[in-house]
């Protein structure tokens, strides 16, 4: 699965639940796949940190779908994932 996209939405004020509501989009192999997700209302803004976090959570998500289980390996296209993360995954 080779992911050309990544889009992050949402996150804003808190909901009365309490917690900060958005997604994570990515785009693979001419597919888009939404994620939702929720964030507790003390992480602030949405840092870079955070972005992996979500990011990680989302890719945790894809992976457990039905339709995505047996598609091999991910890669990213480049420049979508900062320096450290990608030296590390070669």
């Amino acid at each position: 699965m080779h992911i050309t996209r990544i889009e992050i939405e949402g996150f804003g004020k808190a909901g009365p639940d309490g917690l900060r509501h958005g997604s994570v989009a990515l785009e693979a192999d001419g597919n888009r796949v939404q994620i939702p997700l929720s964030l507790p209302d003390g992480y602030g803004a949405l840092g870079p940190r955070h972005r992996m976090l979500l990011l990680a959570q989302a890719l945790n998500r894809i992976r457990r779908l039905p339709e995505f289980r047996c598609r091999g390996s991910l890669t990213f296209a480049p420049g979508l994932l900062p320096d450290r993360l990608r030296r590390l995954s070669a």
